[in-house]
Formats: structure tokens, sequence, C-alpha cells
């Protein structure tokens, strides 16, 4: 069972000790929580890269997790200067661009899937960031940017589109798929 986005606001300390104590996700190295404005809960992360990525000079990582009363979250790297993001949201607030909003559920995080996937898809993020600033490539189906003409964004390639009905949340039609340029 994941452990809950309102135990993570209650109590924030507890929350960070979870996360360095658990076996459920990978790399988190030191894990500090504590209250911030409004209630939010501020975890700040220390995330190291899977092991074969280490090898290959991945640095770690350090990030600082807003989780909102609302369940709103923001993702904003600690070490950045002088690093290019490709999806990282405009000023001000400069955070990790970590989804669409109404993209598919089964390819978003949502509030109910809990703290340690929160973790888990900020950690990825992370790394994919560093694989583009390395290759130039984005390493899995890269979402677009900006609103989409009609509904969710269109699902480009039949393993996106697998990944979407393997992790379905709810019945749905299948998902639209941009045709080949």
């Amino acid at each position: 069972m994941a452990y809950p986005l309102n135990q993570v606001l209650a109590a924030p300390a507890e929350a960070a000790n979870h996360l360095l104590h658990a076996s459920t996700v990978y790399g988190v190295e030191q894990a500090i929580g504590r209250t911030g404005p409004g209630g939010s809960a501020l975890l700040e992360l220390t995330l190291r890269p899977l092991p074969a990525l280490e090898r290959e000079n991945y640095p770690v990582e350090r990030v600082r997790v807003v989780i909102r009363p609302d369940h709103t979250v923001h993702a904003f790297p600690l070490v950045s200067a002088n690093r290019a993001f490709k999806h990282r949201n405009p000023p001000p607030l400069q955070d990790l661009c970590l989804q669409y909003p109404s993209d598919d559920a089964a390819l978003r995080w949502i509030p109910e899937d809990g703290l340690e996937p929160l973790v888990t898809l900020v950690h990825r993020h992370l790394l994919y960031e560093e694989a583009w600033r390395r290759t130039g490539t984005w390493p899995a189906e890269d979402a677009p940017h900006g609103q989409p003409a009609h509904g969710s964004h269109p699902l480009r390639t039949p393993e996106t589109e697998q990944e979407a009905r393997r992790w379905a949340r709810h019945p749905s039609p299948h998902p639209q798929r941009r045709p080949q340029q």
C-alpha cells in the first residue's frame, strides 16, 4: 500500500523517514521533510542514479518536492545552474513538467497513487533529463507541450498504447494514435 499524501501533509518528516527506509523506492540517499507555507509538505531529496547509469557518471540529483494541501505537486531541481532541461514549466515556477493533467490517467501519476510512485516519477524524470542532455533524445515517448487540439495528447507509439491499456484505471475507448509523419 502506498504512503498516502494526506499522511505526507500531516507529518512530512515522518514521510521523509519512510522514503529513506522503504524498500519500495530506489535511490533515496537523503530525505528531509518539513511543513511549508500554507500547510504544504516540502520534501528535499537526494536521489542516486540506477547502478548502470551511475557507471555512466550520471549525477546524484537533489530535488525539492512540494505537495500542496489540494494535492497539487511541484518538483524543483536544486542543482540546476548551467544545466538545460527539456521538460520544465515556464517562469515564474520553472518546476519540472512531469505530466499533462488531461492525458490518460493510466499514463499519469494521480494523488491516489501515493508518495512512492510520485518520487519514482520525479526520479525517472531527472534521469530522462540527463539522458536527453547527453544524447539529444528523450528516452521514452516524448509528450508534446501545450494544449492539444482536443482532449488529451494522442499516443504515438504501440508501446505507449499497450502501457495505457495495461495500466487503465477505468474502461475507456482505444487511445488516439498520432499518424506517422
